[in-house]
C-alpha cells in the first residue's frame, strides 16, 4: 500500500467512531465481555447473513475498512461458507438459514468456469482456481446430502473432473494454484475431493485425492512441520494455512485407506502437540491464559511474532476439538477451550456498525499483518463452526 493509500486508509478508519474504537480498544488491550456460546454464535451467523445481502448470492469477501466498507463476494470463500450455514441451520432449526445456503450454492453453479473449475480471488474473475473449487466442492457435497438436489452433486463432478486433470502425477497441484506453486495446505482440497467421489462413486477423482495426502505426507519432518505450507516460499506459513493442512489430514484420513489414514493422523497429532505446547508456554504471569498464539511459526515450531491470526487461532481449536473427540486427551479440550475464548474477546456483539457487529477481526492487533484493519468472512466462519463444536463436546464431556 502506498504512504498516500495508508493516509487514505487512516482517515477513513477515524471518519467513523466505530472504526476508531477498533485502534484504541486493542492499543489499551480492551476485550470485548464474555457471552455464551449461543450469543457468539447468533452473532458470527447474523454477520455472515450481512455480508451475504452486501454481495447477492455469494458472500462478501470481508467488511475492509481500508477499502471502505464491503468487499465484492468470495466464491472460495461462499464455498465453505455453505457448509456452515447448514450446520446451524440444523442446529437452530433455522429454515431460513438453509435457504441461505442453497442460494449460495446456486450461485456458485451460476458462476462456475465451462472447465468445471471454480473461479480465482476475490470477484468474479475469469481464471480458474485449485483451492477455491475444492473449497466450493466442500459446499456443493454438504448441499447435495442436505437436499438430495442432484444440480450440486453434478456441479461438483464437473469441478472435482477439473482438479483430478489439473494434478501432477506426484499428487501434487501447482498448475492454476496460487504463486503457481504446489503447497500443502491443499490437503484441504483432497479432503472435499475424497469426499466427492465416496457420493459419486468415482475412482479416478479418489486416486487423486489419495496420491495428494501421499505427497503431503512424503514433505513431513519427524517432529510434524509440513513443508509447503506458506502462500510465498521461504515464508513462514500462518496459523491459518498450518489450520488448513491439518484439518484436511484429518478430514482425509477416514477415506484413504487404513494405513494413509493412520499416518496422517498421527502426523496431525505430532504437529498439533507441537502448537499446543507453544501455546501454552506463552503465558504472559504465572497462572494466567497464555498469551495470543504467533500468527506464523517455523519448521523447529518457533515464531518471533507479537500478533496473532484469529482464523489461525479458530482453525486450530477445531483440530484440537476433533483429536479431543478421537484420543480424549483433556490437554486438547483445555487449549481449544482458551484459544476459543480469545477468539470470542475480539468478538463486538454490540457495535453499532453493521459491519463490525459480530464479526472476527484479521489480527489482533487489528493492525496486524494477517488482513488488518478488515474482518475477513473466513475468520467468523471458522469461528461459528468452532463454537458448534464445542456446543457439541461440552454436552458430552
Amino acid at each position: 500500500m502506498t504512504a498516500s493509500a495508508q493516509l487514505r486508509a487512516v482517515g477513513r478508519m477515524l471518519s467513523r467512531p466505530s472504526h476508531a474504537a477498533l485502534v484504541v480498544k486493542d492499543l489499551l488491550g480492551v476485550r470485548q465481555p464474555r457471552r455464551s456460546d449461543r450469543e457468539h454464535l447468533e452473532g458470527a451467523i447474523a454477520w455472515l447473513c450481512r455480508a451475504q445481502d452486501a454481495a447477492g448470492g455469494g458472500v462478501s469477501a470481508a467488511y475492509h475498512i481500508p477499502d471502505g466498507g464491503w468487499l465484492p463476494p468470495y466464491p472460495e470463500t461462499t464455498g465453505y461458507i455453505i457448509s456452515t450455514f447448514l450446520r446451524y441451520a440444523r442446529l437452530a432449526g433455522d429454515g431460513a438459514i438453509r435457504d441461505r445456503a442453497v442460494r449460495m450454492g446456486d450461485w456458485e453453479i451460476d458462476i462456475q468456469l465451462a472447465s468445471g473449475a471454480v473461479r480465482g480471488g476475490i470477484g468474479i474473475n475469469d481464471y480458474p482456481d485449485i483451492f477455491n473449487t475444492g473449497q466450493v466442492i466442500d459446499g456443493w457435497c454438504t448441499l447435495f446430502r442436505e437436499t438430495g438436489d442432484s444440480r450440486f452433486l453434478s456441479a461438483g463432478v464437473r469441478a472435482g473432473r477439473w482438479l483430478t486433470e489439473a494434478q501432477a502425477a506426484d499428487g501434487a497441484w501447482s498448475a492454476y494454484s496460487y504463486r503457481d506453486m504446489a503447497h500443502t495446505y491443499h490437503a484441504r482440497v483432497a479432503w472435499p475431493l475424497l469426499e466427492l467421489a465416496q457420493l459419486a462413486g468415482d475412482e479416478k477423482m479418489h486416486e487423486a485425492g489419495r496420491r495428494n495426502i501421499q505427497w503431503i505426507l512424503g514433505h513431513a519432518a519427524p517432529n510434524g512441520w509440513i513443508e509447503h505450507m506458506a502462500f510465498r516460499a521461504g515464508e513462514r506459513p500462518l496459523t491459518h494455512t498450518i489450520g488448513y493442512t491439518l484439518e484436511g489430514l484429518l478430514g482425509a484420513a477416514p477415506l484413504v485407506g487404513a494405513e494413509l489414514g493412520r499416518q496422517a493422523t498421527a502426523l496431525v497429532r505430532t504437529a498439533a502437540e507441537h502448537l499446543r505446547l507453544a501455546y501454552e508456554r506463552g503465558r504472559g504471569v504465572a497462572d494466567k491464559d497464555p498469551l495470543p498464539l504467533p500468527a506464523t511459526f517455523d519448521r523447529s515450531w518457533g515464531s518471533p511474532d507479537r500478533v496473532s491470526c484469529m482464523t489461525g487461532n479458530a482453525q486450530l481449536a477445531i483440530v484440537w476439538l476433533r483429536l479431543y473427540d478421537l484420543d480424549g486427551d483433556a490437554r486438547y479440550l483445555n487449549a481449544a477451550l482458551k484459544i476459543l475464548d480469545q477468539v470470542a474477546a475480539t468478538q463486538c456483539l454490540t457495535s453499532g456498525n453493521p459491519g463490525i457487529r459480530g464479526a472476527i477481526p484479521g489480527s489482533l492487533p487489528c493492525w496486524g499483518t494477517y488482513f488488518p484493519l478488515a474482518f475477513p468472512n473466513w475468520a467468523t466462519k471458522f469461528f461459528a463452526d468452532a463454537l458448534m463444536r464445542r456446543m457439541v463436546v461440552l454436552r458430552s464431556a
